[in-house]
């Protein structure tokens, strides 16, 4: 067996991100057991598994946020990160939480770029705490779109948000998504919102990424479709829920 040394870090050469052979142990508790997975330049793919399988913890490790795993990793230079809360500083105004650790120079007019382009151009200098649950979603998205990604990485964003803003959030993101061309990975527990969004979605199971699958349907997506309906089965059958 090759003993595998300390997560090693380093710039993909053929793929924007490149995962072999990670793991990651929490205790006794081994939580990624080998887990590969390859990314393309431009591609959405969404992370599907039960929950504790070990989704976040592998967001956080391609994010840099998690230095106690083993295997290998290859990310671009550039990457930001979006997560199930928008995690604002309540002391700084919205355009300053979007700005926060940018250069002085010209931070503001990039702030504002980045908030236009989800919506919140008004709201610039806005206090957190007047925002409903969508806004500060916004907020958060912008904060990473500042920093020009070329990988976003979203960490259930749309969670806790009801269901009429969270289909206004999934727009808001394929156009984004569509207008920059950063590649993605969705970390959801939503079969459908995985199917709106991403390119490929895979599941992740015992530690390791067990199965995968294309999603060759055009966009926008519907829902109600029956190709869409066929996918959103054989994605349930392997997270298992059975067929009613």
């Amino acid at each position: 067996m090759t003993e595998l040394r300390d997560l090693e870090v380093r710039a993909p050469a053929s793929a924007a991100v490149i995962v072999e052979d990670v793991h990651r142990a929490f205790g006794d508790r081994e939580i990624l057991r080998g887990a590969d997975l390859r990314v393309a330049d431009g591609e959405f793919v969404a992370l599907l598994g039960a929950s504790g399988s070990g989704k976040s913890t592998l967001l956080r490790i391609v994010g840099a946020l998690d230095g106690g795993a083993r295997g290998r990793v290859a990310v671009p230079a550039r990457s930001s990160i979006a997560f199930q809360e928008p995690r604002l500083l309540p002391w700084r105004r919205v355009w300053r939480n979007v700005a926060f650790g940018l250069p002085a120079q010209d931070r503001r007019r990039r702030a504002l770029a980045a908030l236009a382009e989800v919506g919140l151009t008004g709201l610039a200098d806005a206090w957190p705490k007047t925002l409903s649950g969508g806004e500060a979603q916004r907020v958060a998205l912008a904060r990473a779109l500042v920093r020009d990604p070329q990988l976003l990485l979203l960490d259930e964003p749309l969670a806790s948000l009801d269901a009429l803003t969270r289909l206004k959030m999934q727009q808001l993101i394929a156009q984004l998504w569509a207008r920059h061309g950063f590649s993605a990975i969705l970390v959801t527990h939503d079969v459908d919102e995985a199917l709106v969004l991403a390119d490929r979605a895979v599941v992740l199971r015992d530690g390791r990424l067990t199965e995968e699958l294309t999603v060759d349907l055009p966009r926008p997506r519907d829902p109600g479709g029956e190709r869409f309906a066929a996918l959103r089965a054989r994605l349930l059958t392997w997270l298992g829920v059975p067929r009613p």
